[in-house]
């Protein structure tokens, strides 16, 4: 047993030597434009108003951003004079999905999905490379947001886990999905508010 889990440690090692030789190392950092190395996240504005106004979301969805920024260490957190690239956003709306009842019809397990637009604003070639581009918190994980009733948990749990990821899912969009010049949208070129 123990040569066996020997074998297939060296084998896992031999492996990853293997694609890190190759070349088939992934990296996020050079999706950024070298110029690129600071970011400034207002605080998001909350739009939730429209339907069923969901109170301090917009907090708590540019707190899990920040935080999503310092983790990955792609980018460094700047104020909005100082940064390379702005961030604005906005939370749109928060839905609730039943995804399981239990026998007596009530809900038993849900799923909250938060919504959200954001706008990313190059300082330095004075354009938007984003505008107003929907992202949810389910786009990478489908559990995302999901409680259980039967377990006793609450709706907070789902929510804390749903603006978690969403926070994460906007930090990879910024520095994963960057698009290259020519794709600029000529009516996203102006400039942010103050």
């Amino acid at each position: 047993m123990i040569r066996w889990n020997a074998r297939l440690g060296l084998g896992c090692l031999a492996l990853m030597l293997l694609l890190g030789a190759s070349g088939c190392t992934y990296s996020t950092r050079n999706a950024l434009p070298k110029h690129i190395k600071t970011i400034a996240v207002p605080v998001f504005q909350n739009k939730t108003y429209v339907e069923d106004y969901t109170r301090k979301i917009e907090v708590e969805v540019t707190e899990a951003v920040r935080a999503a920024f310092v983790q990955a260490g792609e980018l460094k957190l700047a104020n909005r004079e100082d940064a390379d690239l702005i961030l604005e956003g906005e939370v749109t709306k928060m839905e609730r999905e039943i995804l399981r009842v239990d026998r007596y019809g009530d809900p038993a397990e849900v799923r909250l999905t938060i919504r959200a637009r954001i706008s990313i604003y190059d300082v330095k070639e004075a354009r938007y490379w984003v505008k107003n581009q929907l992202v949810t918190n389910a786009e990478k994980k489908s559990e995302s947001g999901v409680y259980n009733l039967r377990r006793g948990e609450h709706e907070e749990l789902g929510r804390e886990k749903g603006i978690e990821d969403l926070g994460r899912t906007i930090a990879r969009r910024v520095t994963e999905r960057w698009p290259e010049p020519e794709r600029f949208n000529p009516e996203a070129e102006k400039k942010p508010e103050k």
